[in-house]
């Protein structure tokens, strides 16, 4: 983790069915995610959150890049925006 930059790595542990993911900016949604990067693929994403599908068994190391305390913090669930 940096100022403007943090890597998570997701993991499906299940090997039948595939799992979907909500990716939030800060545990109040509190920073805006421009892009995230997973191997050499990058994708804009300019928002708070964003979905990421897991194939079962199947793991990645995601890059985000963040505008940090851009965003107003609130408690609303990111999947009911």
């Amino acid at each position: 983790m940096i100022d403007d930059e943090t890597a998570v790595t997701l993991v499906n542990l299940n090997v039948t069915e595939a799992r979907t993911v909500t990716v939030q900016g800060g545990g109040y949604g509190e920073h805006r995610i421009r892009s995230v990067t997973i191997g050499e693929a990058r994708q804009a994403v300019d928002a708070a959150t964003f979905t990421v599908i897991l194939a079962p068994g199947s793991g990645a190391r995601l890059v985000l890049a963040m505008d940090r305390y851009v965003n107003p913090p609130t408690l609303r669930f990111p999947w009911s925006r």
